[in-house]
C-alpha cells in the first residue's frame, strides 16, 4: 500500500492497518510504503509504531529530510535506514539521454538534440538526482522549442538550472 505523508492522515492510516491485520490473518504480509513521511507529526508517526511492533506492517518511508530529525524515536529504533547515495555522472548522462529518446515517456517525440555543453551542465547541476536532471532538461527543452530550436543550448541548460539549491540537513551538512 502506497500514501503521501502530504496527502494522507490518521484515519487513512488506521484503515490501511485495518486491511493489513485483515490480511495478516489470512496468511498474507503488508508493505506500507510512505512517501515524504517526514511530514507526519509525531502523533502520526505514533500511529504505525505498534503495529510496525507486532509485524501487522512492514514500513517503508521515503525522505529527503534527515530522518534522525524528523522520524521519532521510537520508530526510527524499529526500522532500518537506508540512505540512497547520488547518481554517477555517467548514469545520469544515460538516463538524459533515454529521456530525449524515449517517445512515450520522454521527450523522443521532440526530435531534440543537446548541445555537449549543456548536457555537461545538466549532468553536473544535477548533482546526482535523476529528478532533477530530468527537469532541468524538461525546461531547457522548453525554452528551446519555445523558439523553434531542435538543439538545446548550453544557455538553456544554465537557465534551467539557474535556481536549483544545494541540500542541506538542519545542521548545514
Amino acid at each position: 500500500v502506497a500514501i503521501s505523508a502530504v496527502a494522507s492522515g490518521v484515519a487513512e492510516l488506521r484503515r490501511i492497518v485495518g486491511e493489513a491485520e485483515g490480511r495478516r490473518t489470512a496468511g498474507q504480509r503488508t508493505l506500507v510504503f510512505i512517501d515524504e513521511i517526514h511530514r507526519f507529526n509525531k502523533a502520526q508517526q505514533d500511529v504505525v509504531l505498534p503495529y510496525v511492533e507486532e509485524g501487522v506492517i512492514t514500513l517503508i518511508g521515503a525522505t529527503t529530510e534527515n530522518p534522525s530529525f524528523e522520524v521519532v524515536a521510537p520508530l526510527l529504533s524499529r526500522v532500518r535506514v537506508v540512505r540512497l547515495l547520488p547518481l554517477s555522472e555517467d548514469d545520469i548522462r544515460e538516463i538524459v539521454a533515454q529521456s530525449l529518446a524515449d517517445a512515450e515517456r520522454g521527450l523522443g517525440r521532440e526530435a531534440l538534440q543537446l548541445d555537449p555543453e549543456a548536457e555537461r551542465l545538466l549532468v553536473e547541476g544535477s548533482n546526482g538526482d535523476a529528478r532533477a536532471a530530468l527537469t532541468g532538461l524538461e525546461i531547457a527543452a522548453a525554452a528551446a522549442g519555445s523558439e523553434g530550436r531542435h538543439l538545446i543550448s548550453a544557455a538553456d541548460a544554465q537557465a534551467a538550472l539557474a535556481d536549483r539549491r544545494s541540500y542541506h540537513d538542519k545542521q548545514g551538512d
